[in-house]
This record gives C-alpha cells, sequence and structure tokens, in this order.
C-alpha cells in the first residue's frame, strides 16, 4: 500500500482518499438538490390544484344552491349541491392539514442550501491539490445541519432525480 502524506487510496486498497469523497458527495448533493427542487414544484403543483378545485366547488355550490332556492322542487340538484359541499369543505381542511405551500417553502429552501454546499464541494474539488481532512469535514458538517433541517424526501421524488440525473425520460 502506498501511502502520500497520510492519504491512503483505494487503488492502492486502502481507505478512499479525501477527493473520491468528495467526489461521490458531489453526486449525492446532486441528487438531494434536484430531488428538492422537483418535491417543492410538486407541493407548489397540489396547492395550485387543490385551491382552484375548492374555488371552484365553491362556486358551484353557491350558484347551485342560488337556483336550487328558486326551484325549490328539484331535489336532485339539493343532493348534488350538498355532495359538492362537502367535497369543497373536505378540500378546504385538507389544504389546511396538507400545508402544501409551507411543504414548496421548505423544499425551496433545502435545495438552495443543497445547492450552496454543492459548488462549494466543485470548487474544493477544482483545486483538488489543495483539499485537506477540514475540507472533508466541513462538508460533513454543513451536509449534516442541512439534512437535519431539511423536510423528507417522498419516495417516488427521489426515484424521479435519479432517473432525471441518469437520463431517463420522464414518464407521461
Amino acid at each position: 500500500m502506498v501511502v502520500e502524506a497520510g492519504v491512503h487510496t483505494v487503488a492502492d486498497g486502502g481507505a478512499p482518499d479525501r477527493v473520491e469523497i468528495l467526489e461521490r458527495w458531489s453526486q449525492g448533493l446532486q441528487m438531494v438538490h434536484v430531488a428538492h427542487n422537483i418535491a417543492s414544484e410538486r407541493f407548489d403543483h397540489w396547492n395550485r390544484v387543490s385551491g382552484i378545485t375548492t374555488a371552484m366547488l365553491s362556486a358551484v355550490v353557491g350558484t347551485t344552491l342560488f337556483a336550487s332556492l328558486s326551484t325549490s322542487g328539484l331535489t336532485g340538484v339539493r343532493v348534488v349541491a350538498g355532495a359538492a359541499s362537502l367535497l369543497a369543505a373536505a378540500l378546504s381542511a385538507g389544504q389546511l392539514v396538507w400545508n402544501y405551500p409551507e411543504l414548496a417553502s421548505r423544499h425551496r429552501d433545502a435545495a438552495v442550501r443543497y445547492a450552496a454546499l454543492r459548488r462549494q464541494v466543485e470548487l474544493r474539488l477544482a483545486n483538488r491539490d489543495q483539499t485537506t481532512d477540514a475540507d472533508v469535514d466541513v462538508t460533513s458538517s454543513a451536509w449534516e445541519q442541512i439534512e437535519q433541517s431539511a423536510p423528507q424526501l417522498p419516495i417516488g421524488v427521489r426515484r424521479r432525480a435519479r432517473r432525471e440525473l441518469a437520463g431517463v425520460p420522464p414518464r407521461t
């Protein structure tokens, strides 16, 4: 085994060196960066879908109730209006519980922090001859801090991020 300045290389059968570690971490950071961007977009989308659906159902309920008051003999119209009213109420409650805007914002913040750390790692890799153990330690600590505050990624989002990074076209 060859040892240079206390660094063992994988080629020599030793532990990975600092540059190899940072290269792997750069790939991992790219994946979580992309995944949090995808999650942010997904939660923004669901916020719009649920908000528009709730508004449309509320408008239908209001219009239907107004129409049923003028023609009180239409029981079917009242049943449909009642069902739409319940669905609109459930969607409104769901928007409060799911809190899509907050989730989207937290994922967006995590994506920004992961991107910044990724750029730092790329700069360290560009100056690979000057990379020290302290660089690896600082990167590890920063990643742990981001990971502790970042929201959990849904499994499907992780899969989609891996597919995008592998160049696999998105499913339609």
